[in-house]
This record gives structure tokens, C-alpha cells and sequence, in this order.
């Protein structure tokens, strides 16, 4: 059975919240000696908000340059 993808329009503090309590569950995990159950998916949640973020602002960013 494979994965349903959704798509989310995010702002940037909501992505950067995200960020945040993935860094909080990891930091939790740390101080309790115990390893996050599905770390290798949040990472890559975390990996790939950030790298659309980045993009949007690039494309953003270029976009006044045009004008």
C-alpha cells in the first residue's frame, strides 16, 4: 500500500514551528537516552520544509528582481 502525499501551503513561521518541535522531540529523546522512533522521517520532513522554504523565498526574491 503506498503513502497518500497532501500538499500544505505553509508560511514561514509555521515551518519554522515545525523546525522547532522536531528539534524539541530530538533534544527530549537526548536527555532521556533514547533514540526518536521515526527520527529518519522527521529529518526528512524537516529537510525538505526547509529546502521548499528556501526555494519559495529564492523564487519570491527573483521575482522582484524582474520587476
Amino acid at each position: 500500500m503506498s503513502e497518500k502525499k497532501y500538499q500544505f501551503d505553509l508560511t514561514e513561521n509555521q515551518v519554522n514551528m515545525i523546525d522547532k518541535l522536531i528539534e524539541e522531540k530530538f533534544q527530549l529523546a537526548n536527555d532521556m537516552n533514547e533514540s526518536v522512533n521515526n527520527g529518519v522521517e522527521l529529518i526528512s520532513l524537516t529537510s525538505y520544509l526547509n529546502f521548499e522554504l528556501g526555494f519559495n523565498q529564492g523564487f519570491e526574491k527573483s521575482m522582484e528582481v524582474e520587476e
